[in-house]
């Protein structure tokens, strides 16, 4: 069974993908399940290149009783969830970021077994000033969050969810667990807010947050007429690795969908670190921990599951 896995709904352009996908690597990700409701060709070619390399595009499912978004997501539940341990379920503009020179699988490790869920608290970017290079990476130019973590805005959380845990998600608020129980980021007990669906009564931005990129900006009444916002250490502390990370995906692409990788180079003219060249023995690493090591990893469940029967989530 595999540790975790990034679940995501995602439609049009979908300009920061590229960035999305390599942010979430850099922080240790290595799988990812990603419906398709619209993508143009550009995008959808771009997932293509990327199935080699822990992504598995879906065809967005339909149900007449709810949005495209949640029937992805309940497609996922019956049909995928048991393939991974954990399951984050985020949009394009969520980026889950854990303590700097961390991996996520360092805090995933330390869940304790009887929570059903953990809750991430956002942390709130001001994308209201003017994006001078729209071109360039969002880590960039949305640079500043609200001040304040106890802010509204920041209440708001996305939940990990543990295999089995939850049957159904059918709207934006709190799943109903099936069983476990729901923790904070720091693993004590959470409490859901009475009054505003999908909320927590507190705020945790520890070893773990969700930084929350809202486009088109929310109104100045949703975070106050003034909120305080300041410039975040933490964020910038995983651009260098977010981009060596671009440029290994780009070295990889060139081998197996050079006209897209040569698309990707030509959008990201506003990012000039991804033209530096990787080194050679760097990527022979990256290679062996993104292609090489996960067939390994395969074939020892594949083994695992012959001689001991399918783990169990619990």
């Amino acid at each position: 069974m595999r540790t975790f896995a990034i679940v995501a709904v995602v439609e049009g352009t979908a300009p920061d993908l590229f960035e999305w996908l390599s942010f979430h690597r850099a922080v240790g990700v290595r799988h990812f399940v990603i419906y398709d409701n619209g993508l143009d060709a550009e995008a959808a070619a771009l997932l293509k290149a990327h199935e080699g390399i822990g992504v598995t595009a879906l065809p967005c499912t339909t149900r007449i009783d709810m949005t495209p978004r949640f029937a992805a997501y309940n497609h996922f539940l019956a049909s995928r969830a048991r393939l991974f341990r954990f399951a984050a379920f985020l949009s394009l503009d969520e980026f889950l970021v854990p303590a700097p020179g961390r991996s996520i699988y360092d805090w995933i490790a330390r869940i304790p077994p009887h929570a059903g869920a953990v809750v991430v608290n956002r942390r709130v970017f001001d994308t209201a000033g003017p994006d001078e290079t729209p071109s360039g990476l969002v880590l960039r130019r949305f640079p500043r969050a609200l001040a304040n973590p106890e802010e509204e805005a920041n209440r708001p959380v996305t939940e990990i969810y543990r295999q089995g845990a939850v049957a159904a998600i059918i709207d934006t608020g709190l799943a109903t667990l099936v069983q476990g129980e729901r923790l904070m980021s720091d693993f004590s007990p959470a409490a859901p807010d009475p009054v505003r669906p999908g909320a927590v009564l507190g705020v945790r931005q520890g070893e773990i947050r969700l930084n929350h990129y809202p486009r088109p900006a929310p109104a100045a009444s949703a975070t106050g007429p003034h909120a305080e916002a300041e410039p975040c250490f933490r964020t910038q502390n995983w651009v260098g690795p977010t981009l060596d990370e671009m440029r290994h995906a780009l070295a990889y692409l060139e081998g197996v969908a050079p006209a897209e990788a040569l698309r990707l180079r030509a959008r990201a003219g506003a990012v000039p670190e991804l033209a530096r060249p990787v080194s050679p023995r760097e990527h022979r690493f990256w290679r062996l921990r993104h292609l090489h090591q996960p067939r390994v990893e395969a074939a020892g469940r594949f083994l695992q599951r012959k001689l001991f029967g399918a783990p169990r989530p619990w």
